[in-house]
């Protein structure tokens, strides 16, 4: 069977759901969203020209993802591009997907003008560090911040004082 990817649309949420909570559930998430909740979200965030979900299915059988972002500045002002994630479903790890998947967001940052894709993983995460390894994907020495809940919170309540 032939393995496709292409960029999503509202159509494929209904592919998209599944591998949204086999992720969530690889990372442990404590707090993992039902089906419809998953699929309102999805509908909601599709589409989002200029930025991309590009979604990869043998057949009708989806097996990975990612999601891009244009910002700026890049450098020269130009727009760059963050890679929000990639995710690989169980069925299709070690067969060549999570390539494909980073083939084609490096080549639609090109089409789109872009110079860079940056994109992080978790310090922890081995798997994805020599996964981008074996692609020739230098790291760079950026340190990475979250802001999330409480402290979020708090320092937006900050701002109003």
């Amino acid at each position: 069977m032939v393995v496709e990817i292409r960029e999503a649309s509202a159509e494929d949420v209904a592919d998209l759901v599944p591998l949204a909570l086999e992720m969530e559930r690889f990372y442990g998430s404590d707090t993992v969203i039902d089906a419809t909740l998953a699929e309102t979200r999805l509908r909601a965030a599709l589409p989002m020209p200029p930025d991309s979900i590009f979604l990869i299915a043998q057949g009708r059988a989806p097996l990975g993802f990612a999601v891009l972002y244009r910002m700026h500045p890049g450098r020269d002002l130009e727009p760059m591009w963050y890679l929000k994630e990639l995710f690989v479903a169980a069925a299709g790890r070690g067969a060549g997907v999570g390539e494909r998947l980073m083939q084609a967001a490096a080549a639609a940052v090109v089409q789109r003008g872009g110079q860079r894709l940056e994109f992080t993983t978790g310090s922890d995460n081995a798997a994805a560090q020599r996964f981008y390894e074996r692609l020739g994907i230098p790291t760079v020495g950026k340190v990475f911040y979250r802001l999330e809940d409480d402290g979020l919170e708090r320092l937006a309540r900050s701002a109003r004082s």
